[in-house]
């Protein structure tokens, strides 16, 4: 049984670190550095793990997306947005990830044409789990680090793909308020608010386990998320970026009785992103770290809080990207 489990760790941690999608943030430099009016289909897969096995469970996501970017102007398939763009946006994605599998339908807009960007998006996301709904601790008792037990890569892996774990279903509402910058050369930076309704089918008593966040979550639940982000170019082809986020779960009492603590987390990644192919080809490497907001006993070691993450996104070409006709 321990050879098994050792097996199963080793290859969610090659998953992990070679499938490497896209980001829950559809706004990053990454991704708009291939984006152009009119019809956009992409491939994206991202993958992170810990130096060292434990608090953190291994994630990895694939993600086939597409994008309709209308102008708020004039008519200008295959232009790349520019520095003062204005547009209407649709977005349908499907993903897979080895615990979760589901689509996502997302509407937005920009009405400003100016260098300060400011968007607005809302996206609702279906998701089934495959045997893989796993039950949580959500409130500690007396400070001994309950939650701790359950909140790490090790009872997530033992609790899943077996006859107790549930097919169930989980759906999203993501409400989402993106500000950006866009410097002159090329650089731009952006601060994104999320507000996430969560519903899952589950028969935790509410306590249930949200992959894509990596993080527990009751049954019904919102989520407070943001993000900050940069991408500073060097060449054509070379460029630096970062981001930082946050997440925070609300919290229940009922009769002087704390049923569900409000959970937490921070993440920061930094690294090279490589393109080619007129954009349409995207790498990236970023190392950092995360850390859980409370008790030390949520983090695990310091070498169980660094992380190394792969993203690939790669954009189909369509006729009329101009770019790439003339």
């Amino acid at each position: 049984m321990t050879c098994i489990k050792g097996i199963f760790k080793s290859f969610m941690l090659s998953m992990a670190l070679l499938t490497a999608g896209a980001s829950a943030d559809n706004y990053s430099g990454l991704s708009q550095n291939g984006l152009r009016y009119g019809p956009n289909l992409s491939v994206n897969f991202m993958g992170n793990t810990p130096f060292v096995w434990g608090q953190w469970l291994p994630q990895a996501v694939g993600e086939v997306h597409y994008t309709w970017l209308e102008p708020m102007g004039q008519l200008l398939y295959g232009d790349r947005p520019g520095r003062e763009a204005s547009y209407w946006r649709l977005d349908a994605a499907l993903e897979l990830t080895p615990f979760i599998g589901g689509y996502k339908l997302g509407f937005g807009f920009r009405p400003i044409q100016s260098r300060w960007q400011f968007e607005v998006n809302a996206t609702y996301e279906s998701y089934l789990y495959f045997r893989s709904n796993v039950e949580m601790v959500t409130a500690e008792v007396a400070g001994s680090g309950e939650i701790a037990r359950t909140w790490n890569a090790d009872h997530i892996t033992a609790n899943i793909w077996n006859e107790e774990a549930k097919w169930d279903y989980a759906q999203l509402i993501d409400f989402e308020i993106h500000f950006g910058y866009m410097f002159k050369r090329g650089s731009n930076v952006g601060f994104n608010i999320h507000y996430i309704r969560s519903d899952v089918s589950t028969n935790f008593d509410g306590k249930s386990y949200d992959y894509k966040l990596n993080m527990p979550v009751f049954s019904r639940d919102f989520l407070v998320v943001t993000e900050c982000y940069g991408r500073m170019p060097f060449t054509e082809h070379v460029a630096a970026v970062f981001e930082t986020s946050y997440y925070r779960t609300s919290y229940l009492r009922s009769n002087n009785t704390v049923q569900k603590e409000s959970l937490g987390y921070g993440k920061a990644l930094a690294g090279p992103h490589l393109s080619w192919n007129d954009g349409l080809q995207n790498l990236t490497l970023k190392l950092g770290g995360w850390r859980r907001i409370g008790k030390s006993y949520y983090n695990g070691s310091l070498s169980q809080q660094f992380l190394v993450q792969l993203e690939y996104q790669g954009y189909f070409a369509f006729p009329s990207h101009r770019d790439l006709s003339e």
